[in-house]
């Protein structure tokens, strides 16, 4: 019974998924468009004309709801990653202090580093991101303060059979552990907490995007995040992230090649309106947009 009821629950976040990522999809070309017109608009005025702050006014909200698209195409897996070979202990040892301004004074932070981590393929930004906002969640959970632990460890296959998670599969991980002493997740919450729009914060203090986001980034990234908590005793997430085994090259292959003659640096021209370009775009409002940013530079 408990597999039926985590398969339906999986399959409800991928029906969710789906859903987010196509409206996120189509709104961000309603975006697009309305960015490119404030962009062409702002160029034909001046900062001293009187309309000018409004059509900036527009062009930040605009931006603003662009984040919020961002968001929902990273919970439904279709925003754009680029990963790249990571040692997570200089990951986090670059973010302590930021992280420590975060939590404030009021919360004892502490980042216990394992030891010889493996290396895993992630992309920096969305993976810091990560870290943040699970700290910024531990953060508003502790309003009194409290502790707030970051640890990582290496896991092998082996050792995934200690874990409760029925959806993680046995493999090598490098697992990052975010803990808190706060005031926990209720059971009923707890079930609902990576879906979007799902919030316990007030009106107007929170978008319900920060944990759907975060699970989106980590399934994205080939691995897995998972809660546990307990009312007035705290909350721990629990991210794994594959290993990364480096492939072996051929002895053929591992020779360097000869170093290309090195060209003297050619002085750069501004090739402004000096082209003709073939502009390809399925949406009306982007490809009026962009035709008339490239004809206003020159080009036809």
């Amino acid at each position: 019974k408990a597999l039926e009821g985590q398969m339906a629950q999986s399959q409800k976040m991928q029906a969710v998924g789906q859903l987010a990522g196509g409206i996120a999809h189509d709104f961000n070309n309603v975006l697009t468009a309305i960015i490119m017109a404030s962009d062409l608009l702002l160029t034909n005025h001046r900062p001293s004309d009187p309309s000018f702050p409004d059509i900036m006014n527009i062009k930040q909200n605009a931006n603003r709801a662009a984040s919020l698209v961002r968001q929902l195409l990273a919970f439904s897996r279709k925003q754009t990653l680029r990963p790249e070979v990571l040692n997570l202990t200089d990951v986090l040892a670059d973010l302590r202090m930021l992280l420590a301004r975060l939590v404030g004074n009021d919360i004892k932070l502490k980042i216990d580093h394992g030891r010889d981590l493996w290396p895993v393929k992630v992309d920096i930004g969305q993976f810091e991101q990560v870290v943040v906002n699970l700290a910024v969640n531990a953060r508003d959970a502790m309003p009194a303060g409290g502790d707030l632990a970051v640890r990582t460890r290496n896991v092998t296959a082996e050792e995934c059979k200690s874990f409760s998670y029925r959806e993680l599969t046995p493999a090598d991980y490098v697992v990052v552990e975010i803990e808190d002493t706060g005031t926990g997740i209720a059971p009923d919450v707890l079930k609902k907490i990576f879906e979007p729009f799902f919030t316990t914060k007030e009106v107007g203090k929170g978008t319900g995007l920060g944990l759907s986001m975060v699970y989106g980034i980590i399934k994205q990234t080939g691995g897995f995040i998972f809660c546990d908590s307990e009312v007035g005793k705290g909350t721990v997430f629990r991210i794994f992230l594959p290993r990364l085994i480096a492939e072996v090259k051929p002895a053929s292959e591992a020779g360097e090649a000869p170093a290309a003659p090195v060209k003297p640096a050619e002085t750069a021209k501004d090739l402004s309106g000096s082209a003709t370009v073939l502009l390809v775009e399925d949406e009306d409002a982007v490809r009026m947009g962009g035709m008339r940013a490239l004809t206003s530079r020159g080009y036809t």
